[in-house]
């Protein structure tokens, strides 16, 4: 097949552009594998697209569009709070998932907030880079509607004020520093990063017991923390690569949670994101 070069060089790439969008691990990848069949039927023929990279994208999108719609009617009836898939990268680095800039979990749970077809808009413009024109032929709109589309969907996830930034997924060395604290039992570490209007989000699925409903508040959510301590002991923090980001693995007692902890660009924590369902962690 004379595509499949290219479709292997591309796969990575399309992987990531499909979890940005969905945030779940098996969803993106029976996107692109559906993908794959589309691109098998044309491969040789007088239908074979001249830019393979390029008709990857909007098929992967349109598919990717059609599976957020469904999403979000699952959601409906999904038990607990909602927090995307956290997927362990590959240590070969041809086959590590490519995001593209910018993107992290704190950026695609925020993503999760939109209309699918506003969320598909936001990403194929500001993450892929693609012309208005482009994208109104991808979601089969006119580029007028993706216009509007996108300012709506740019202010929805726009910082209220220069005081409160958007959230962005904390980084490597942020996060050995408080695994090394949590280690030799100090959780008072992590506490202090705690801005005053942190939210901690926990997702089961219902599978595990967890709190329903986001916690509100430094001191909320350090207690807790405190608590989840006291009932089960300080985990074992380790920090983990994943796509999308490091990410803090925390095994306890009961089970091992995957924690992603969103700054304000500086050292304060102003989201916690704990993903407990066994499903959800691959």
């Amino acid at each position: 097949m004379t595509t499949t070069p290219t479709w292997i060089r591309e796969r990575p790439r399309l992987l990531g552009l499909a979890y940005t969008v969905l945030g779940t691990w098996e969803d993106a990848e029976d996107a692109v594998s559906e993908a794959w069949l589309r691109l098998q039927r044309v491969d040789g023929t007088s239908q074979e697209p001249r830019d393979v990279p390029a008709w990857l994208t909007v098929v992967v999108s349109r598919i990717a569009l059609d599976a957020a719609t469904t999403a979000a009617k699952r959601r409906e009836s999904y038990v607990g709070q909602w927090l995307p898939d956290i997927v362990v990268q590959d240590a070969d680095p041809a086959d590590r998932i490519v995001l593209g800039e910018g993107v992290d979990l704190a950026f695609i749970r925020l993503l999760q907030s939109l209309r699918p077809v506003d969320r598909i808009v936001l990403v194929l413009a500001d993450v892929v880079g693609m012309s208005h024109q482009e994208i109104a032929d991808a979601v089969g709109s006119t580029p007028a509607a993706t216009r509007q589309r996108l300012r709506r969907a740019r202010a929805a996830l726009a910082s209220p004020s220069e005081a409160a930034p958007v959230p962005r997924s904390a980084d490597q060395s942020y996060l050995h520093t408080l695994a090394a604290a949590l280690n030799a039992d100090d959780l008072g570490t992590l506490v202090e990063q705690l801005s005053e209007g942190c939210v901690l989000w926990t997702d089961s699925g219902g599978l595990t017991r967890a709190a329903r409903n986001p916690v509100y508040g430094s001191d909320r959510v350090s207690r807790f923390l405190a608590g989840l301590i006291s009932k089960y002991g300080m985990p074992r923090v380790s920090v983990v690569d994943a796509v999308a980001g490091p990410v803090l693995r925390a095994a306890s007692e009961d089970m091992t949670r995957v924690v992603v902890l969103e700054t304000d660009g500086g050292t304060g924590i102003t989201g916690i994101q704990v993903q407990q369902n066994p499903g959800k962690i691959h």
